[in-house]
C-alpha cells in the first residue's frame, strides 16, 4: 500500500469517525469508490509509528541540536530525500555526500549506509558533527572521513587529539557492521569521539558488532571499546592510528581479533586492558609499530594471544607484551626483528589489578631478537617449548625479584640472565640439562633451580 500524505490521513480520520458515528459515508467518497476503512485504517495506524519518533517523524532535522534523527529504519538515500537541504547535507555528485549536522540512530531502528542501494560512495563530516547509533547500523562499501571545507581535505590531528573532528559514537548500539569500507581521519581525545568509539555508558554496553575487510585509518583511536561484548575485528588494515590502532577495554569479552594487518600506528597497536576476558588476538600481521605490537593488560584474564607474526617491534614496543594479567595463553606466534620478544611484567608497586601470574607462554618462535623473553616482578608464569633462531643476547632474562618456570624445552647454548633482585629460576620435565659446562642435572626427576642475580648461566640439553 501506498503510505498516505499527512492531509489524507487527517481527512480519512474524519470520515471514518463520521462513518462510525452516523453510519453515512461522504458523497464524494461514494462517487468516487475510493474509501476504504482498512486502507484508512492501516495509514493511521502507520503514521502513529512515526508519531512515536523523536521529532514526530521518521527521518527529522533538530536545528537546536544540529542532528538529523533517524526513527525508524531506513537508509542513507531515504535521509537524502527527507532533508533536501544542501546546508545540512549536501550532494557532491558521484555518490560524495558533504554532512554538516550529526547523524543520529534511535534506540531500536536499523539504519543502512552503502554503496549499492544508496549511490553512496564517499561520506564527508565537517566539524565536530558525527554519526551516533543507539540502534543498529549497517555499513558497506563506502568512505567515511572528517572534513575541512576550506582546505577540502580530511582533518588533521595533534599528538595530544587537540582538534575537534568527526566521529562514529556506537556507545549503546544494538549491533550491526563495517564492511568493505574505509573509516579514516576520524575522532579526537573526548569520549566517546575517539574514532570509532564503543565507548562507556550507564545505559548499557554496545555489543555484535564487526569490522571486516576495511581500512582503518589515521584516526585517534582506530577502535575503542568499553564493556563490549560478541566483537569481531577480522581482515582490516589498521594504520597511522595515533593513541591505539585498537583499544578494547573495560570489561570487553567476547571479542576476537584476527587475520588484520597491523602497521606503523603511532602507538600501542593492539591493547585490551582493565578487566577484559574471553578475548583473543590470533592470526594478526602486526610490524612498524611505535607502542607494543600485541598487548594483555591491567588484569586482562582468560585471554588467548596465538599463531600471529610480529616483527619490526624495537626498543620497548614489545611484539607481545603482558602487563598486570593473569591466566592468559600465549602460544604459535613467529616473532622476528624485534628487541625483545615477549614481556611478561608488573609495575614494581602492585595495585590492584594484581600481578601477571598463571600465564602460559608455548611453541613460539623467536629469530631475529636480541632477547627473546623477559620477566619483571612476575612470577608463577609457564614457559615450555619454545624455538629458537638467532637470539643475539638473552633467550631469558630476569629482573625486580622474578621467577621463571621453564618446562618441556629443549637447550641449545641457552642464555639466562638474571639482573636485579633475587630472580629465580626453575627447569623441569626438560631432561637432562648441563648448566655452565659443569652441572648435570635431570630436570624428570628433581626441578632444577636457582636464584640469578646480576649474572648469567648457559643452558645446554644434554646428548646421549
Amino acid at each position: 500500500m501506498t503510505r498516505l500524505g499527512k492531509t489524507s490521513i487527517i481527512a480519512g480520520t474524519a470520515n471514518l469517525l463520521l462513518f462510525l458515528l452516523t453510519g453515512v459515508m461522504p458523497y464524494d467518497q461514494q462517487q468516487l469508490h475510493y474509501f476504504n476503512l482498512a486502507e484508512a485504517q492501516e495509514a493511521i495506524e502507520e503514521e502513529a509509528e512515526d508519531e512515536e519518533g523523536e521529532g514526530g517523524a521518521c527521518i527529522d532535522y533538530d536545528s537546536a541540536e544540529n542532528t538529523i534523527a533517524i526513527n525508524c529504519d531506513g537508509s542513507f538515500l531515504d535521509v537524502v530525500e527527507a532533508i533536501n537541504d544542501p546546508e545540512i547535507l549536501e550532494d557532491l555528485g558521484n555518490g560524495e555526500y558533504l554532512l554538516n549536522a550529526n547523524l543520529e540512530v534511535a534506540d531500536d531502528v536499523t539504519f543502512e549506509m552503502n554503496s549499492d542501494e544508496d549511490d553512496l560512495q564517499y561520506l564527508k563530516i565537517t566539524g565536530a558533527n558525527g554519526i551516533i547509533v543507539q540502534g543498529r547500523i549497517e555499513i558497506s562499501s563506502i568512505i567515511i572521513t572528517s572534513w575541512d571545507t576550506e582546505t577540502d581535505s580530511p582533518v588533521s590531528q595533534t599528538d595530544t587529539g587537540s582538534v575537534p573532528r568527526a566521529f562514529i559514537n556506537l556507545r549503546v548500539s544494538e549491533g550491526g557492521f563495517i564492511e568493505d569500507s574505509e573509516a579514516a581521519f576520524l575522532g579526537y581525545d573526548a569520549p566517546p569521539r575517539r574514532g570509532i568509539d564503543l565507548g562507556e555508558s550507564t545505559d548499557g554496553p554496545s555489543h555484535d558488532f564487526a569490522i571486516r575487510n576495511s581500512r582503518i585509518h589515521d584516526n585517534w583511536m582506530g577502535f575503542y571499546s568499553a564493556g563490549a561484548y560478541n566483537i569481531v575485528i577480522d581482515g582490516n588494515e589498521f594504520y597511522g592510528n595515533i593513541r591505539y590502532a585498537m583499544d578494547p577495554h573495560t570489561g570487553t569479552n567476547n571479542m576476537t581479533v584476527s587475520n588484520n594487518k597491523v602497521y606503523n600506528n603511532r602507538g600501542i597497536a593492539v591493547i585490551c586492558s582493565l578487566d577484559c576476558y574471553d578475548v583473543i588476538f590470533e592470526g594478526n600481521e602486526v610490524y612498524n609499530n611505535a607502542g607494543s605490537g600485541l598487548m594483555f593488560s591491567r588484569a586482562t584474564h582468560d585471554s588467548i594471544i596465538r599463531n600471529n607474526v610480529i616483527y619490526n617491534q624495537y626498543e620497548s614496543a614489545y611484539p607481545i607484551s603482558i602487563s598486570e594479567s593473569q591466566n592468559n595463553e600465549i602460544y604459535g606466534n613467529h616473532i622476528s626483528n624485534s628487541t625483545t620478544g615477549i614481556s611478561v611484567h608488573n609495575p614494581l608497586e602492585l595495585d590492584e589489578e594484581g600481578m601477571s601470574t598463571d600465564n602460559r607462554i608455548y611453541n613460539n618462535t623467536f629469530d631475529g631478537v636480541q632477547n627473546a623473553m623477559r620477566a619483571v616482578a612476575s612470577s608463577n608464569n609457564t614457559f615450555s617449548s619454545n624455538v629458537f633462531g638467532n637470539v643475539t643476547d638473552f633467550h631469558y632474562i630476569m629482573t625486580s625479584n622474578a621467577s621463571m618456570d621453564i618446562e618441556n624445552q629443549v637447550f641449545d647454548m641457552a642464555n639466562i640472565r638474571g639482573v636485579l633482585g633475587g630472580n629465580t629460576l626453575s627447569i623441569q620435565d626438560s631432561g637432562r640439562v648441563i648448566i655452565d659446562n659443569t652441572v648435570n642435572h635431570d630436570t624428570d626427576t628433581e626441578p632444577y633451580t636457582q636464584i640469578l642475580s646480576g649474572q648469567t648461566i648457559n643452558v645446554n640439553s644434554a646428548t646421549e
